[in-house]
C-alpha cells in the first residue's frame, strides 16, 4: 500500500537523529496538525515557482570548478545589481514525485533539481548508502543544517526529496593519497528544492518550521549497495510494489519491513536460503505459482 501518513513518522525521527547529532542544536520537534496534501502542494508549488522566478544561484562558481572540487551553494535575490541574473526557473529540470494523501488518492509532487556535475560513476538507488556533504536550507534562505565533511545516510531514512534526487547523481572516483588518507574525483553535484510533501511536512523544529520547502545542495562521493537484513537480496528489490517506500513492504506481516526481517515470509527458513539456493542466479519459485520462495509460505 502506498502511504504517505505511514512514513510521516520516519520523518520526524529523521529530524531528531538530524539535530541530536549536532551538539549546537537543542531544539524540540514541532508537530502540528495535518493539511490536505493536495491544497497544502498546490500553496506551496506556487510558493516555490514564485522563489524560482524571481531567485537565482551562484552559478558561474560552479562552472570554473576542477574535478575534485566543489562549490557552496549561494542563493539570492534578483535585483540591483543582480537584475541580469539567470533565474533558477529558467535553469531547473522538473521531476513528479507521486503521493498518497489522506485519502489515499496520489497527488504528484514537482521537485525541481540542478545537475551541476553528473558524476563519473554508478548512480545509488533509493535504497543505498550514500557517502555524502550536503547543505540544507529553507525558502527564507535559513541554513538549517550544513555537512562540509562527508558522512554516510541512508536513503531509506532520509526525506523523499533527498532520497529520489541523489538517485540522480553519479559517485566520483576514489582516490588514494600518498599520505593514505582518501579524496574523490569527478563527483556528482547538485541541488533541489522540494515541496514540505517530500520533506517533512507537518512535522519541524524552530529552524524547518512544519510546511516548509526545503533547498538541498548535494555532493555524492560514493556509495554502497545496501543488503540491510543481509538476506542476500539487495534492499532494492525488497521494496515489493516499487513505490520506493521500504517500511510498507512486510510480506508476513510481522511489522518487521521486508528490506529489515530475515526470514520475509516468516516460514522458518531464512530468506538467504530460499532466494537462490541453488545459486544458479535464477530467482527460486519451488512450486511455480510465481511467487519466489523467499516471499512464498506455501511452496508445495
Amino acid at each position: 500500500m502506498r502511504n504517505f501518513f505511514k512514513s510521516l513518522s520516519y520523518n520526524l525521527i529523521l529530524i531528531i537523529l538530524v539535530y541530536s547529532c549536532s551538539s549546537d542544536d537543542t531544539e524540540d520537534t514541532q508537530t502540528v496538525p495535518l493539511e490536505p496534501v493536495a491544497s497544502q502542494y498546490a500553496l506551496e508549488n506556487d510558493s516555490i515557482v514564485e522563489f524560482l522566478k524571481t531567485h537565482f544561484y551562484n552559478y558561474d562558481d560552479f562552472k570554473t570548478l576542477s574535478s575534485s572540487e566543489t562549490a557552496e551553494l549561494i542563493i539570492d535575490t534578483i535585483s540591483g545589481d543582480n537584475i541580469d541574473k539567470i533565474a533558477l526557473y529558467d535553469q531547473v529540470s522538473t521531476m513528479t514525485i507521486e503521493i498518497a494523501d489522506e485519502n489515499d488518492e496520489m497527488v504528484g509532487h514537482n521537485l525541481y533539481y540542478i545537475i551541476n556535475r553528473e558524476g563519473n560513476g554508478a548512480n545509488p538507488s533509493v535504497a543505498d548508502s550514500v557517502f555524502v556533504s550536503y547543505k540544507g536550507l529553507t525558502l527564507g534562505n535559513t541554513t538549517f543544517d550544513s555537512r562540509k565533511i562527508p558522512i554516510w545516510l541512508d536513503q531509506t531514512s532520509v526525506v523523499r526529496g533527498f532520497q529520489e534526487f541523489t538517485a540522480l547523481l553519479k559517485r566520483g572516483d576514489i582516490i588514494t593519497n600518498n599520505n593514505g588518507t582518501y579524496s574523490f574525483d569527478n563527483f556528482g553535484i547538485g541541488m533541489v528544492i522540494m515541496p514540505s510533501g517530500l520533506g517533512y511536512f507537518n512535522n519541524g523544529t524552530v529552524n524547518i518550521p512544519a510546511y516548509s520547502p526545503l533547498i538541498f545542495q548535494i555532493n555524492l562521493n560514493t556509495l554502497n549497495i545496501a543488503d540491510h537484513d543481509n538476506d542476500g537480496v539487495n534492499s532494492l528489490y525488497e521494496d515489493i510494489d516499487k513505490d520506493h517506500l521500504f517500511n510498507d513492504d512486510d510480506t508476513d506481516s510481522d511489522n518487521i519491513p521486508n528490506y529489515l526481517d530475515a526470514d520475509d515470509d516468516g516460514d522458518g527458513v531464512l530468506t538467504k536460503d530460499e532466494y537462490d539456493a541453488n545459486d544458479d542466479g535464477i530467482v527460486d519459485d519451488s512450486d511455480g505459482d510465481g511467487i519466489p520462495d523467499y516471499l512464498d509460505n506455501d511452496e508445495e
